[in-house]
């Protein structure tokens, strides 16, 4: 039922590099990092990959840190990609 739409979601990403790389002097890219809500569905990183022939990964802001007991490591990981601007917010200064 989801192919369809990660067959749609891999056209897309290679209708914007296609855009990216006639409106600037760039002409490659090496990685894709997929982050949302759509980053975290089964099977997208490998559909965006195959579409674009590019190495294509799921953003996890939370790959190397440690965590607490009290954190369910699934939950956490399936979620992941929904938080990365949460995670830029937190790392931020607040002393400027």
């Amino acid at each position: 039922m989801l192919q369809p739409f990660l067959d749609m979601m891999g056209l897309e990403v290679a209708r914007a590099l296609q855009f990216f790389f006639t409106s600037t002097q760039h002409s490659q890219i090496n990685h894709i990092v997929l982050s949302g809500g759509c980053g975290a569905i089964p099977g997208a990183d490998e559909a965006v990959g195959k579409r674009v022939q590019v190495n294509t990964i799921v953003a996890n802001p939370f790959v190397n840190m440690a965590l607490s007991s009290r954190i369910r490591a699934k939950a956490l990981t399936q979620d992941a990609p929904s938080l990365m601007v949460a995670c830029g917010l937190a790392m931020r200064r607040f002393d400027r």
